[in-house]
């Protein structure tokens, strides 16, 4: 649609390009405006910005106001600011739209338009928990390895406070605190022995060596300090603070807050409160449907016991293929001719992949990857290796299974935390002075008798005590794609040496039943996997990285 000069200077505003087949929207639009334009334009054929102006001049039917013409005067002048305020008519609309058609006919798509901003300070680790399980929640939360935590960091829930357990908590989680500061201590005297100053100037980039001692010895001093941090996390408890910035879409925050206020937990429900509260400020037309959920209180409250099952079995780390498509590479090539060819229907693929030699598959497999680099996350543009699933439990601790469950497009599930199932001991631990062994065994088994005496009443705010040494398993459902992207992401050398460890734990355990992966068509026993993947003849289908650098850059 052609505009004329003026309606094109006021739409500028707002977008980015009044002309172009593809514009961005400035966020000088309120995200209401947005998500109310976004639903006009789903359901007739004019463009969005045609929608938009229809807001300026005030000419939406139903929802007329007068004044438009002088609007985009002062629009096109820049006489407005911001510039949303020509439109406060336009936010009325949106609220009326969606108070009319989300609330009445519940058009949940209009708000997954609305992406809504959030920020929790001094929140614990179990809230960032039940905050990964939001697939469309996006999120930074602070870093154990760059952050030292005091007892001033320690989330002291009310309800087992106000009971005759409060005491018990409360020293828990003070010894626990204490107990990391001195494995801190333990852990900076251990690596300034094993990685003097000296040595690790030697690995520095140039710019670092050209620095003056003091600022070198700074930077020394932060990556010593990190790799400490790493060690002495095991011994922190999940309460623990933390502060977290996402964002999400209003479909899910709507359902986030009707979940969350019949948590169990009481820092959940006030939360739940909090995040109705503010995000309401911000699309209070959205936020309707935000009730307590009693369905899914009852889920998160265990359905009454009713699933209680035998004690758990201590485990050690180590990873388990639950489930996997035993025609998966068959599969994979299907998709994959399927995707690149004119017609056909996946059936007519799959029995033409079966017919085809392991050469021939292999071949395609090398010129689907040949042209990848590291920095290629993905297999291929579309799904076509993420169709093919598998379903993998990895057995860790719970610091590593925090870093885990991040990844938000695999389907994951998990139990309630507890020292039930062991602990985990770092290899490092038993280099270091004795007296460290001595402390973190001893804190694990105080605290495990007290976790056992607080998750008698309180069994689910036991698992504020439950520090990251606590052996905890993941449940993955995941396609290859996925999976591939996974054990990349998090093998990296600069990644926690823990979860490293799972990572080459689950490519083991996947080359063995995919041995395709690797380009074998049969996985060669005998050898250490290392060694299966130095001499690997395909490379980048599911990259591995090995290499170590011994510090933290």
């Amino acid at each position: 649609m052609p505009y004329s000069e003026l309606e094109q200077k006021a739409l500028e505003a707002f977008v980015t390009s009044a002309t172009d087949p593809i514009a961005a929207v400035k966020n000088t639009l309120p995200i209401e405006v947005f998500g109310a334009l976004g639903s006009f334009f789903s359901r007739n054929p004019k463009d969005f910005r045609v929608h938009l102006l229809d807001a300026i001049y005030g000419r939406i039917k139903g929802y007329e106001t007068e004044g438009g013409e002088e609007m985009l005067r002062k629009l096109a002048a820049g006489e407005f600011n911001p510039p949303h305020l020509a439109i406060l008519s336009g936010i009325a609309k949106a609220q009326a739209f969606f108070t009319e058609y989300y609330g009445r006919y519940s058009h949940k798509s209009i708000a997954n338009t609305v992406w809504i901003p959030l920020i929790a300070t001094n929140v614990s680790q179990l809230f960032a928990k039940e905050l990964a399980y939001d697939q469309l929640a996006f999120f930074i939360e602070q870093s154990t390895r760059y952050v030292e935590f005091d007892k001033k960091n320690v989330f002291y829930d009310p309800q087992v406070m106000g009971s005759k357990l409060g005491d018990v908590y409360t020293k828990t989680l003070e010894n626990l605190v204490n107990a990391y500061g001195e494995m801190i201590a333990y852990s900076i005297a251990y690596y300034e022995q094993q990685i003097p100053f000296n040595q690790w100037l030697k690995v520095q980039r140039d710019d670092t060596k050209k620095e003056d001692e003091k600022q070198q010895r700074i930077k020394y001093r932060r990556e010593i300090r990190g790799k400490a941090f790493d060690v002495a996390r095991y011994l922190l408890p999940q309460a623990i603070r933390t502060n977290i910035a996402w964002i999400v879409d209003a479909r899910s925050l709507e359902f986030d807050v009707a979940a969350w206020k019949g948590h169990p937990l009481a820092e959940l429900q006030e939360a739940a409160k909090l995040i109705e509260e503010h995000a309401g400020k911000i699309a209070p037309s959205l936020l309707k449907y935000t009730a307590e959920n009693f369905y899914y209180r009852d889920k998160l409250h265990g359905y009454d016991g009713i699933l209680h099952a035998k004690p758990p079995e201590e485990f050690s780390k180590g990873v388990d293929i639950i489930h996997y498509d035993r025609d998966g590479l068959n599969k994979v090539i299907a998709h994959l001719l399927k995707r690149h060819n004119h017609g056909g229907t996946l059936r007519q693929r799959l029995h033409e992949a079966r017919d085809m030699p392991f050469a021939k598959k292999l071949e395609i497999l090398e010129r689907v990857t040949r042209l990848r680099k590291p920095t290629d996350e993905k297999l291929e543009t579309d799904e076509e290796f993420d169709l093919v699933k598998l379903t993998v439990e990895i057995r860790s601790d719970v610091g590593a299974i925090r870093d885990l469950r991040r990844h938000q497009k695999n389907d994951r599930g998990e139990s309630l935390l507890t020292l039930e199932n062991g602990w985990y001991i770092p290899p490092m631990v038993y280099d270091m002075h004795p007296e460290a062994g001595r402390l973190f065994k001893d804190t694990m088994e105080k605290t495990q008798k007290s976790e056992e005496k607080i998750r008698s009443e309180f069994p689910f705010a036991a698992q504020y005590v439950v520090p990251m040494a606590a052996m905890h398993s993941l449940t993955m459902s995941l396609g290859l794609d996925q999976l591939q992207y996974l054990i990349w992401t998090r093998s990296t050398s600069e990644g926690h040496f823990s979860y490293r460890q799972d990572m080459f734990n689950l490519a083991e355990a996947v080359a063995k039943i995919y041995p395709w992966l690797l380009g074998y068509e049969k996985y060669p026993e005998g050898k250490e996997f290392k060694t299966v993947c130095d001499e690997a003849p395909l490379k980048k289908m599911m990259p591995i990285r090995f290499e170590e650098t011994g510090l933290h850059q």
